[in-house]
C-alpha cells in the first residue's frame, strides 16, 4: 500500500485460517442459522484447491460432514510387529475417510455463495485481543473483529517437562490388479515394518477398484528424509502385501504434534481452535472428530447477543492426564509403542479404545483400559508427570 497504510477492515467474526477448523465453523454457523446475520472475514493465504491431507476417524453417530466421506470400513483389524492379526471388536463404530479436496470444495463453495461471508487470501502477521475485540494485521489489511477465531498453529513455548513428538506421515493411493483385501475390511495398525525411528505403523484402507491407500506413520520426536518414508511404503507394498506391480496415483505428508502442552482455548476475544485450541488428541494426534465437537460447543455457547459463553471442553483434564503419561512412556523406552499397542488392542475390546480416545469414557470404562497394559511403566511414568505439576 502507498506509504505504508493499511485499508480498515470490520467484521463481526473472524476466522483466521482456512483449513479444517476455521471452514468447518464457518460454514457450520452459517448452516446452523447462528451466523447468518453475522459479518463473517476468513483469511487465508492458500485457496485450498488440492487434496493434501485424508482425514480418517471413526464414529458411530450421525455427524456434520457425513455426506463427503468416500470410504468406510466396518472390519477392523491391527498386526503386531512379529504379524500376528488381532481382529477387533468395534460394535457399532466405523472406520472413516473424507478426502480434503472435497472437503474444501463443498464448504468453500458454500461459504462463497453467502453474502455475509468474505474471503482474503493473505497471511495473518499479527493478531491480538483489546478491550473491543481483536484486530488483526495482514500486508494490505487492519480488520477489527468482535471475535477471532483462529487456528494457525505456532509451536508453542514448551516448559522442559513437557513431551512435544511429531506424528509425520506419508500415504499414497496405489493402482494393483494384485489387491487381495476386501473392500469392508481395514489395517488400522500394521506394525510388520522397522522400529528404529520410532512406533511405526501403516494405515491400510482398500478403495474398490483395484486402489489401496497406504500411509506410513511414525511418532517421534525426529523427521526422516522424504526418500526414507517412499523406501518403507515400497517394501511394505512388495514383502507383506505382495504386490509386484503398482502404479502410484497419488501422494500426501503431513505432519501432526503430539503433546501434552497445556494449549490456551481463550486469549480475550481471540478463541483458538484446531491444534491450536488443543483439539488434537495429545496421545494419537487425531483431530478431525474432537474438532467438531468443539464447534459443536462453540455455537451451543453463541448466545443471541452474538456473545460467546464458557464452555465444558470435550477432552477433559482427565484425559489430558492420560495423553501426558502416555507420552512419557513412549518418550522413557521402557515400553515399546508397537508392543503397547498390540497389548492394548489384543486385551481391550476396540469399541471400549475409541470411546475413550473419543474422551466419553468414565472410571470403570477408563480401568478397563488400564488394565490391558503393562503397569509399572505407566505407574513411573504417572509419578513423573505429577512432579512435574507439583514443580510447576
Amino acid at each position: 500500500m502507498e506509504g505504508n497504510l493499511k485499508q480498515a477492515l470490520s467484521c463481526d467474526i473472524l476466522i483466521c485460517g482456512a483449513g479444517l477448523a476455521g471452514l468447518s465453523l464457518a460454514y457450520r454457523g452459517i448452516e446452523s442459522g447462528k451466523w447468518l446475520n453475522e459479518k463473517i472475514f476468513i483469511v487465508d493465504p492458500s485457496i485450498k484447491a488440492e487434496n493434501d491431507k485424508t482425514w480418517s476417524f471413526w464414529k458411530k453417530e450421525k455427524g456434520p460432514f457425513d455426506d463427503l466421506i468416500f470410504k468406510s470400513w466396518t472390519n477392523l483389524s491391527v498386526f503386531s510387529n512379529a504379524g500376528e492379526k488381532i481382529n477387533l471388536e468395534t460394535g457399532n463404530y466405523t472406520y472413516n475417510s473424507i478426502r480434503s479436496v472435497d472437503f474444501y470444495h463443498h464448504t468453500r463453495t458454500y461459504l462463497k455463495a453467502q453474502p455475509n461471508v468474505t474471503f482474503i487470501h493473505e497471511a495473518v502477521q499479527r493478531l491480538h485481543t483489546n478491550a473491543d475485540g481483536c484486530l488483526a494485521e495482514t500486508d494490505q489489511y487492519e480488520i477489527k473483529a468482535r471475535y477471532a477465531f483462529n487456528s494457525i498453529y505456532e509451536k508453542p513455548v514448551l516448559k522442559s517437562s513437557t513431551q512435544y513428538f511429531l506424528q509425520h506421515f506419508k500415504g499414497v493411493i496405489i493402482k494393483c490388479p494384485e489387491i487381495q483385501m476386501a473392500e469392508h475390511e481395514a489395517f488400522l495398525m500394521d506394525y510388520r515394518t522397522d522400529q528404529t525411528n520410532g512406533t511405526t505403523f501403516l494405515y491400510t484402507l482398500p478403495l474398490g477398484n483395484n486402489e489401496l491407500f497406504v500411509e506410513y506413520t511414525l511418532f517421534s520426536k525426529q523427521l526422516l528424509e522424504q526418500s526414507a518414508y517412499d523406501d518403507a511404503i515400497e517394501k511394505y507394498l512388495k514383502s507383506i502385501l505382495k504386490l509386484t506391480k503398482y502404479e502410484i496415483l497419488h501422494k500426501e505428508y503431513g505432519v501432526i504434534p503430539m503433546t501434552d502442552h497445556d494449549f490456551n482455548r481463550f486469549d480475550g476475544h481471540i478463541v483458538n481452535i484446531g491444534t491450536m485450541g488443543g483439539d488434537t488428541r495429545g496421545a494419537t494426534g487425531y483431530t478431525f472428530a474432537n474438532v467438531q465437537k468443539t464447534i459443536t460447543n462453540i455455537l451451543a455457547a453463541w448466545s443471541g447477543s452474538g456473545d460467546l459463553n464458557l464452555w465444558k471442553e470435550n477432552i477433559s483434564a482427565k484425559h489430558k492426564l492420560y495423553d501426558a503419561i502416555m507420552l512419557n512412556v513412549l518418550n522413557d523406552g521402557n515400553y515399546a509403542g508397537h508392543e503397547l499397542f498390540r497389548d492394548l488392542f489384543k486385551n481391550a475390546k476396540a469399541h471400549y479404545i475409541f470411546k475413550f480416545l473419543d474422551a466419553e469414557t468414565g472410571i470403570s470404562e477408563d480401568l478397563s483400559i488400564i488394565t490391558s497394559l503393562k503397569p509399572m511403566p505407566f505407574l513411573k511414568a504417572l509419578s513423573k508427570v505429577l512432579r512435574s505439576k507439583i514443580s510447576n
